[in-house]
């Protein structure tokens, strides 16, 4: 996730910041490390994210980085649903996305940024597999993701979780398994609608150029434990560059991180995950210091 910058502190603050939260969620949608290796036809999956995030910098396209008075934290929670179809001889995942928390300890540059609570937008999502042999260990799907615009939102608050803009990612995943050893590549472009009341009602539009994301992950799974699995993960954002009534206001999606995941069945049927996420330089956005997440999943 990321935010927009300012062009300037002082008063171009009061008239960008509003835009901030706008594009929080901006990045293309994050994936675990075996996402893409699919469940039995028939099974249903319930899963729950609860996502802890530090930011303690701040750098605005073609700007000095902000630091000295500069935080954001949030804490996200998001249910995921998900039933596993046969459509045709393929696999299809129908699937929806529902998050919601908060944002609070907001500065950018000494100025304070007030806090947002509520739902950001709900997901609607449906990998579909062209490719799933499991005999082989490979696999390749291909996912539409919608984000319908109905989170929370006020023009005339500063952060907001909801973007107040359709929002549509095609994210594309490969799989290959050898003996212990799992690697997924994965491959983004999002497309935005416009914010036609970025500022306040009925002024103020936010368009945004697409945004284009690739992510690794090589994971093991012990032969001596194969419900254990520990993973490494790289993510490059690039693209994203927005602008308020035409004119660019700093903000990109520019981020390179690093990422260290574990992973247990406990049951046969329950999973407890672990992910550590690490911005290693960020652009048109807040960097991101730690992000912590626990993802429990359940076969229903």
């Amino acid at each position: 996730m990321t935010m927009t910058p300012v062009k300037a502190l002082g008063a171009a603050l009061s008239a960008t910041a509003v835009v901030l939260m706008s594009s929080l969620p901006s990045y293309a949608v994050d994936v675990n490390s075996t996402d893409y290796i699919p469940a039995p036809t028939g099974a249903t999956v319930a899963l729950s994210y609860t996502t802890f995030t530090t930011r303690s910098s701040f750098k605005p396209v073609g700007g000095a980085e902000i630091k000295d008075g500069t935080k954001l934290n949030s804490l996200v929670e998001t249910l995921r649903f998900v039933h596993y179809m046969d459509v045709g001889g393929f696999t299809v995942a129908p699937q929806v996305l529902l998050p919601f928390g908060g944002l609070f300890d907001g500065k950018l540059g000494g100025a304070h940024l007030d806090s947002a609570k509520g739902m950001a937008d709900p997901i609607l999502a449906a990998p579909v597999w062209l490719l799933n042999d499991a005999e082989a260990g490979r696999y390749f799907a291909i996912t539409p993701y919608l984000f319908v615009p109905l989170g929370a939102y006020d023009a005339g608050e500063t952060l907001n979780l909801g973007e107040n803009r359709w929002k549509f990612d095609m994210q594309a995943g490969y799989v290959h398994t050898a003996g212990p050893f799992t690697l997924q590549l994965n491959g983004d472009v999002v497309w935005y609608g416009a914010n036609k009341d970025a500022v306040a009602r009925g002024s103020g539009r936010l368009t945004q150029d697409e945004t284009y994301q690739f992510q690794g992950w090589l994971s093991y799974a012990p032969p001596s434990d194969s419900t254990l699995r520990v993973a490494l993960g790289y993510s490059k954002l690039w693209g994203g560059e927005q602008k308020l009534d035409g004119v660019s206001n700093g903000s990109a999606t520019k981020a390179d991180q690093i990422r260290f995941e574990v992973s247990k069945f406990l049951t046969p049927d329950f999973q407890v995950l672990g992910l550590l996420q690490h911005d290693l330089d960020a652009k048109g956005s807040f960097r991101e210091d730690l992000r912590a997440t626990i993802r429990l999943l359940k076969v229903l």
